[in-house]
């Protein structure tokens, strides 16, 4: 009877001891999670906070999307001479660079009336290329639907010349 006793207080004991190790696992696992879940919810709340309000200048891009327009050439106002330029767009958004693939044949359309509108004098002046380019963002701006799809508003960032040639 003694060695019941004592096997008996022996796993009993082991019970406790056992009980109180998982308990204690079963805390430090809930108090890792909670601890988690409090590090990545902080940093998300911290995002927003941290965000700068839009200016006229715009920031560089992280990822920029380029559009390639493919080369242009046509007759200037004054008939004797024409423009050659290579343009490309720089996007902000994915999805605005997906919508202006699909209306490809629309934008070189409006490229093309923009260009075919310029005089020698207009192509010579010092502005004229900074003109022609808030030109061409306005005008294929008009594209987009009135509810995008992406966030940013004004995903046409730049036109961009890889060419500019007066013969």
């Amino acid at each position: 009877m003694a060695d019941e006793e004592s096997g008996g207080e022996s796993s009993g004991g082991g019970k406790k001891k056992m009980i109180i190790i998982i308990v204690a696992v079963v805390l430090l696992l809930v108090i890792g999670i909670v601890v988690f879940l409090m590090m990545s919810g902080g940093e998300e709340e911290e995002l927003p906070e941290e965000e700068i309000p839009v200016t006229g200048a715009a920031e560089p891009l992280m990822e920029p999307i380029f559009l390639p327009l493919e080369s242009f050439v046509v007759n200037l106002k004054d008939g004797r001479r024409f423009l050659k330029t290579t343009i490309q767009l720089m996007l902000s958004e994915p999805g605005a660079a997906a919508y202006l693939t699909i209306r490809l044949v629309e934008v070189k359309d409006i490229v093309l009336t923009e260009l075919q509108e310029l005089s020698v004098e207009d192509v010579k002046q010092s502005d004229a290329r900074e003109a022609l380019r808030q030109r061409l963002i306005s005008s294929i701006s008009r594209i987009f639907p009135s509810k995008p799809e992406w966030e940013d508003p004004e995903p046409i960032r730049k036109v961009l010349f890889e060419e500019f040639v007066i013969q």
